[in-house]
């Protein structure tokens, strides 16, 4: 099975696991505050959990210079994101506006991505997720959190340093870079094993929950929706994938590695964040939460397609 078919079974697997979030919504088997709950499990323990059992290996220079390139490709992809979004919906009226911009930029990278990538590429892949997430935090808190509220002293580099994918990345590069990873009880590493296996079932039944609090009616109607669905799945994962082709054409060492990494990450539907976000800053909630709907479901068929990319 070759990455891009592997892309597609994975994504078939993990929109199988929303099915348990609608059904327990459905069936009224969850209370309110659940989802919030089964967030967090997955924000503050499965994902740092994940993150640091990746880490903990001898010293690879080849996983680092993999690393170094997520690195760049996942800043030069955000900024790319942020100029095509600044550059689109001039007309729309401001608190819609707002939340195009943001659900353009930002990504589901975490809930989706994560346990896309590690599906397709391995426990090894976790390092690199963990990479483009603290590239992600960067941005959201400082020009996601501008874009929200237009004031620039709400920005916070505190929320980035602390949160949990940046503290699990550093705790897990101590073991990568020093030669104390053998000293790790067997224990402790089966312990983490076992609650990394939960992130992909936990973070796709979230998505099922919330998918079901979205009321759909008239959104097709929105002229600007097209645009963002088109830029979102399609356009902005496609571009970017070329920009990393060029680099590998020009004889720079950009592997299929790496560009698996950043291709899904990319093309991962409007992050959660964006309800998120617009709740936390009064923002238009109800309208960012149909754009994370919306793209959501149509990711299904999209993500494929880009995936073929990667056949290239």
């Amino acid at each position: 099975m070759n990455v891009a078919e592997s892309l597609i079974y994975n994504v078939a697997i993990l929109f199988l696991m929303l099915t348990p979030g609608l059904v327990m919504v459905k069936c009224h088997l969850s209370t309110p505050g659940f989802g919030k709950a089964l967030a967090n499990l997955v924000l503050y323990i499965a994902q740092p959990a994940l993150i640091v059992v990746a880490y903990i290996r001898p010293y690879d220079a080849q996983i680092f210079h993999n690393a170094i390139w997520v690195l760049i490709f996942s800043v030069l992809s955000h900024f790319l994101f942020a100029g095509v979004a600044f550059l689109c919906f001039k007309r729309a009226e401001e608190s819609v506006r707002k939340m195009l911009r943001f659900a353009t930029i930002f990504s589901n990278a975490a809930y989706m991505g994560i346990p896309l990538i590690v599906g397709i590429l391995g426990d090894e892949a976790a390092i690199y997720a963990s990479v483009y997430g603290i590239t992600f935090n960067v941005f959201i808190w400082s020009l996601g959190v501008l874009i929200c509220t237009g004031d620039k002293k709400r920005t916070s580099f505190k929320k980035v340093l602390f949160h949990p994918t940046t503290v699990a990345t550093v705790i897990g590069l101590i073991f990568f870079f020093l030669p104390i990873d053998g000293y790790v009880p067997s224990l402790c590493i089966e312990a983490l094993n076992m609650l990394k296996q939960l992130v992909a079932p936990l973070s796709m039944i979230i998505i099922g929950l919330r998918l079901t609090e979205i009321k759909l009616k008239g959104m097709f109607r929105d002229p600007y929706l097209y645009q963002f669905l088109a830029l979102r799945l399609l356009i902005l994962p496609a571009i970017v994938f070329l920009i990393m082709k060029a680099f590998s054409l020009l004889g720079l060492p950009v592997n299929e590695i790496v560009m698996t990494v950043i291709l899904v990450s990319a093309s991962t539907p409007a992050a959660t964040a964006t309800s998120m976000f617009a709740e936390k800053f009064d923002g238009n909630a109800a309208y960012a939460g149909k754009l994370v709907a919306i793209s959501t479901i149509l990711s299904i068929l999209s993500m494929p397609i880009i995936s073929l990319l990667l056949s290239i």
